[in-house]
């Protein structure tokens, strides 16, 4: 199972990453939760870390990147349940080669490169010991040393604890359980590509949205939804998203179906002109496909959706 991007809510990297400022997170697999939170010890902190983890069947991968400190530390943690339900075996290791190799065309690792040019595309440092692996109780905390400065004795690294997975209770399925699937995308405005000089590899979400900086931020829905003004203006074709707004055109087009299993929808959109990204979360974009000139995201509700105005 592969999980999305909450650096700038999508996915930017080929390994469909998800990406957190530090603090407690919690990743379910293979019906356990294990929530990791940063430590530091000595003359350390744990403030201005990004954690990016990956999920790949029982294995979490989790790379932890402070662009400060130049500190770019990775690695695997296989996660499997035991005959006693209260008993986990716990494998850590370093992150698979082709992992890593993925690794060096994110976002991430570019980022890292331009502040500190003279590194230049790095891997991620391994750990200085790797724990034999070890059975644990749910109720168990891990202590991971994952940076250790020897002259001064300071430590960083990861506390992980972990707890069963709770079972979900069954509702019913509606309109707003509908996600739109978005992989490997590219953006036309008036017929003009203007998502970079590659297929940028996408996320999945119920409310997915583009922002075009002079035009505003597009918000897209399968359906309305009371009290915001979404407007019935466009398709989903395929794998193909279609509009027209304000004279312009736009076009996003997927390398599969939007919907599960295709076909040809009405599509809903809301203009948000409200909306304004960082500067650096557009330069951060750059990094990773040249010429691109939006910001992608997904929202989860209309919680989420801007302020109706009056």
């Amino acid at each position: 199972m592969r999980i999305y991007s909450l650096l700038f809510v999508l996915i930017l990297c080929s390994l469909q990453l998800r990406a957190q400022s530090e603090k407690s997170v919690g990743l379910r697999v293979n019906g356990v939760v294990a929530e990791f939170s940063t430590f530091a010890e000595g003359r350390a902190t744990a403030e201005g870390f990004i954690r990016v983890n990956d999920i790949e069947g029982n294995s979490i991968e989790n790379i932890m990147i402070n662009y400060s400190t130049g500190i770019y530390v990775g690695y695997s943690m296989t996660i499997e349940r035991q005959s006693d339900p209260t008993k986990l075996h716990i494998v850590i290791k370093p992150l698979p080669a082709e992992s890593i190799r993925r690794l060096r065309d994110s976002i991430w690792v570019k980022k890292l490169a331009m502040n500190w040019p003279h590194r230049g595309i790095q891997d991620p440092v391994s750990l200085s010991r790797y724990p034999e692996p070890q059975a644990v109780s749910v109720n168990d905390v891990i202590k991971l040393p994952l940076w250790i400065n020897t002259e001064t004795g300071a430590v960083i690294g990861d506390r992980i604890h972990f707890s069963l997975d709770q079972p979900r209770a069954a509702q019913d399925f509606t309109l707003n359980d509908v996600m739109l699937n978005l992989p490997g995308f590219r953006l036309s405005i008036n017929g003009e590509l203007r998502s970079g000089e590659r297929e940028i590899s996408g996320f999945i979400g119920r409310l997915p949205y583009f922002y075009v900086p002079g035009k505003g931020r597009f918000i897209l829905s399968i359906k309305p939804h009371e009290g915001f003004n979404f407007q019935k203006i466009g398709l989903i074709d395929e794998n193909r998203i279609s509009f027209s707004y304000g004279g312009d055109e736009f076009e996003w087009v997927s390398r599969d179906p939007v919907i599960y299993r295709g076909g040809k929808w009405h599509l809903w959109v809301l203009h948000d002109d409200s909306f304004t990204p960082s500067p650096e979360e557009l330069k951060d974009l750059n990094l990773y496909s040249n010429g691109n000139c939006c910001l992608y995201g997904a929202l989860g509700g209309t919680s989420l959706l801007p302020t109706p105005k009056n």
